[in-house]
């Protein structure tokens, strides 16, 4: 990687630590005051305005990435192209917000929750003024972080204030509308830096619509893949279940969700060199990538399955030790997700092979569906659980033989052994500190997070792992220039 490309990379990395702090610090608050149904109420209300929201986005947002990504550098067709897809946009969400009026009439289901998602809806136009897409392409991350740090302390504080009692589940929908999505409304003045909106241009939408719809179809099958198990559940249980859910994902989320903040910049990065036709150096990127994420992944993952009765009862209470099981099953998403999504959406949109994209997301809802309904009745959250780890283990089959030219060459199966045997060796020392320590949930997570990370970087030295030597040595190489 480059020095510019490391650079962005850690600006990103940064605000999803950010944005994972920022949850450890509310998320036991907010769940002890609004416990498990409150919780479920809030989650359940966005994950139905999550449809209406992607509506309103189509496929505008990795499109948009790709595109504006190879003309960076002129400011003109920058300004033109970004005008062209700000019309399309504006569109679209007025659609979305017609249809989801139309729905707050006549879903009965919907009544109890109607302020609710009306609140959780003011982020669909927040989305489409702040086209986040264009920052991406242009590799700023430094504002990205700088901006969402301000507004991820003015939540804090605001999450604190408003939420209080167990009444305040809209104060809290909305505390969390600004925390990920507020600081768009940023993003409209400080793009004067980088292009002219007012500059007239004639716009050519034609051209763009079939792309994005492909990518439409492919954001629709993410949502609903993304979201349906905690509508599903909250249509089939009741709202406790959706807390029991949502609790346990959003503890995996967390630390998963720190992978694609690599992704993301990897697939500015991999788009312009499909550009340049420099495919060798994407399968470097490739190669960096695979260790990188399997070399993290896999003993978190370990890490969750051992560490998930103490982590829910410091984060979230003992109301919600029901969602341990759930959250042991969807630990394997952490690798899962992670790589598929660099696989999908750094390499094959990059590629532009956005119709083989759509059919593996169309097909990975699909089977959600089935499996959800299949899972859900009889075992709940749980089943839900279940069903997205079957899902997401068949899209990670599916991607790696989708783009197998594109990677072909990328060895990883010697460290891969490497980084699972050290995973095991670690988590078996975890489980007996575990087991027969006699502690508090808190120092189990703390004994077993420090004593299970200096076991695996022992473990990797000893197997020579290279990856691992790579980085020391590069390390190393900036110390000394350094001094």
């Amino acid at each position: 990687m480059s020095k510019s490309l490391k650079l962005n990379a850690f600006f990103n990395v940064v605000r999803n630590v950010l944005r994972l702090i920022f949850p450890l610090i509310t998320f036991p608050y907010v769940s002890r005051v609004l416990m498990p149904e409150g919780i479920g109420k809030v989650n359940f209300a966005n994950s139905i305005v999550m449809y209406f929201y992607t509506i309103a986005s189509l496929g505008i947002g990795s499109y948009g990435i790709r595109e504006a990504a190879k003309i960076r550098n002129d400011r003109l067709a920058l300004a033109k192209f970004t005008k062209e897809m700000l019309s399309i946009n504006m569109v679209s969400t007025l659609v979305s917000y017609i249809l989801l009026a139309a729905s707050l009439v006549f879903v009965k289901k919907f009544e109890s929750y109607r302020i609710l998602i009306i609140v959780n809806s003011s982020s669909i136009i927040l989305n489409t003024i702040g086209f986040e897409w264009l920052y991406s392409a242009l590799e700023e991350y430094g504002y990205i972080t700088l901006r969402s740090i301000i507004f991820q302390i003015v939540s804090l504080a605001l999450t604190f204030i408003l939420v209080r009692n167990s009444d305040d589940v809209v104060n809290y929908a909305l505390v969390s509308v600004i925390s990920n999505v507020g600081s768009n409304v940023c993003n409209l003045i400080h793009a004067r830096r980088y292009l002219d909106l007012k500059t007239k241009v004639k716009l050519e939408i034609k051209k763009h619509l079939k792309p994005i719809f492909l990518l439409f179809f492919s954001s629709i099958a993410i949502t609903v893949f993304s979201i349906l198990d905690t509508s599903m559940v909250g249509f089939i249980k009741d709202d406790v279940e959706v807390g029991y859910y949502t609790s346990a994902s959003k503890i995996i989320r967390m630390i998963r969700d720190l992978f694609p903040a690599i992704s993301t910049v990897m697939f500015a990065r991999v788009s312009y060199y499909v550009g340049t036709k420099e495919t060798q150096k994407i399968k470097e990127v490739t190669g960096q990538i695979f260790n990188l994420f399997y070399a993290l992944s896999i003993p978190i993952c370990m890490g969750f399955i051992l560490l998930m009765k103490p982590i829910l009862l410091l984060m979230c209470g003992s109301e919600f030790l029901p969602a341990v099981a759930v959250g042991q099953v969807m630990a394997p998403l952490v690798i899962l997700s992670s790589i598929s999504g660099y696989l999908s959406g750094a390499v094959l949109i990059s590629f532009g092979r956005e119709k083989i994209y759509m059919y593996v997301e169309v097909g990975a809802a699909l089977l959600d569906i089935v499996l959800n309904f299949a899972f859900i009745p009889k075992y709940g959250a749980l089943g839900a659980g279940i069903a997205t780890l079957i899902t997401e283990l068949v899209m990670f089959i599916v991607f790696h033989i989708s783009v197998k030219n594109e990677i072909s060459g990328v060895k990883i199966k010697k460290a891969l052994v490497q980084y699972i045997i050290g995973s095991l060796i670690m988590a078996l020392v975890v489980y007996m500190e575990i087991k027969y320590l006699p502690l508090s949930p808190i120092l189990q997570i703390l004994l077993g997070a420090v004593s299970g990370a200096l076991i695996y970087f022992v473990i990797l030295v000893i197997m020579k792992n290279e990856f691992l030597q790579s980085s020391l040595n590069n390390l190393k190489l900036k110390i000394g220039a350094h001094k």
